[in-house]
C-alpha cells in the first residue's frame, strides 16, 4: 500500500529514519518512500550523495560517532537499516537498533544476509550475530524487527568482475562451469523494503524473508553477457587460490576474499518475491544485466 498522502497532514505523515540511503539498494529505498509520500530522514556521511527533495532530510554523520543520529531519530515511526561493510558490523548495527527503539521507533527493516552454517564465513557472521542481538534487545519491547536476508548481489559482478569482462571478454571465477551459482537483484531488495516499510507494522511484525531471485552457472552468465553485448564473452575457471589472491591483491582482507572465492551454495529461487513485490516476479539476471548494459561497455 502507499501512504495516503491526500488525507494526511505534515505533521501526520509517516516519517522514516534511513540509514545506509546513498548506495544501490538505500538509493532506492529512499527514492520510491518520497514517491509513496513519507518524510525521509537520510543518515549519510557524504551528504551530496542524497537525492534532494522537499521531504528529504539530511543528517551528516558516520559510523564513528553516532551523536548526529541519536539526536535526530527522535520523531520518526520507522527506520531501514543497512550498515556497510565496516570491522564491526555487528557492534555497529546492534548500537544503531539500541538508539532506534530507545527513541521510539516502531519497525526496523534491517538488511541483512543468507543464513549459512555458524561459522562457515566470517564475514556473514557479523550481520547474523548482530540479528539474533536486536531480535532480543530489552529495548526493543514487543516492536517490529524485519530481516531481509539475500544472497549474492548481481551488483558483485561489476565490483569484483568487471574488468575481466571488459579487458578480456571472460568471466573468471573458481567454480565449476556448470554449478549453479544464486544471485538476487539489489534492485528487488530495495522494493521489498519499501512495501514492509509502507505496510502496516504488524503485518510483518518480526519476519525474516529470505531472498533469492535467480540461480546462473558461470557458463550462463557468459552466454547472456555474449548475448548481451554483441561479443564472444567466455568462462575462464581460475583455482581458489588465485581467486582468493585477486581478491587479496585488490584490498579485501582475509575473511571477504575467502568467502567471494570459495562460496558455493545454493538455494531454490525464494517462492514468496510476488508476494513481497506485489505481483510481480523478481529480476533474473538477463534482465538486470540488460537494465545495466551500459555499465559493461
Amino acid at each position: 500500500m502507499d501512504f495516503d498522502t491526500q488525507k494526511k497532514t505534515e505533521a501526520d505523515k509517516e516519517r522514516i529514519f534511513v540509514v545506509g540511503g546513498t548506495g544501490t539498494i538505500g538509493g532506492v529505498v529512499v527514492q520510491e518512500l518520497v514517491k509513496r509520500g513519507a518524510l525521509v530522514t537520510v543518515y549519510a556521511r557524504s551528504p551530496q550523495k542524497v537525492q534532494q527533495d522537499n521531504a528529504i532530510t539530511v543528517i551528516q554523520g558516520d559510523y564513528n560517532d553516532l551523536t548526529p543520529l541519536e539526536q535526530s531519530i527522535s520523531g520518526h515511526h520507522r527506520l531501514f537499516l543497512l550498515v556497510g561493510e565496516v570491522p564491526n558490523i555487528r557492534d555497529m548495527t546492534v548500537a544503531i537498533s539500541k538508539i532506534a527503539y530507545a527513541s521510539g521507533i516502531q519497525q526496523i527493516v534491517e538488511v541483512s544476509v543468507k543464513r549459512v552454517q555458524w561459522r562457515k564465513f566470517r564475514i556473514a557472521d557479523g550481520h547474523l550475530e548482530a540479528e539474533k542481538i536486536v531480535y532480543d534487545l530489552p529495548e526493543k519491547m514487543g516492536r517490529s524487527f524485519v530481516s531481509l536476508n539475500p544472497c549474492n548481489f548481481m551488483t558483485n559482478v561489476l565490483a569484483y568482475y568487471l574488468d575481466a569482462i571488459k579487458n578480456e571478454d571472460t568471466v573468471v571465477d573458481s567454480a565449476e562451469p556448470n554449478d549453479l551459482q544464486e544471485w538476487t537483484s539489489p534492485n528487488d531488495i530495495a522494493h521489498v523494503a519499501v512495501r514492509i516499510l509502507c505496510d502496516p507494522i504488524e503485518k510483518h511484525e518480526d519476519a525474516a524473508y529470505e531472498l533469492i531471485g535467480d540461480n546462473k552457472t558461470p557458463l550462463e552468465r557468459a552466454a547472456i553477457l555474449s548475448n548481451l553485448l554483441g561479443r564472444k564473452i567466455t568462462y575462464k575457471q581460475i583455482p581458489v587460490q588465485d581467486m582468493y589472491n585477486k581478491f587479496i591483491k585488490a584490498g579485501y582482507d582475509h575473511a571477504t576474499s575467502f568467502y567471494l572465492a570459495s562460496y558455493q551454495d545454493v538455494s531454490p529461487v525464494t517462492r514468496g518475491w510476488p508476494i513481497l513485490l506485489g505481483g510481480r516476479a523478481p529480476e533474473t539476471f538477463d534482465v538486470w544485466a540488460s537494465k545495466n548494459k551500459n555499465l559493461f561497455l
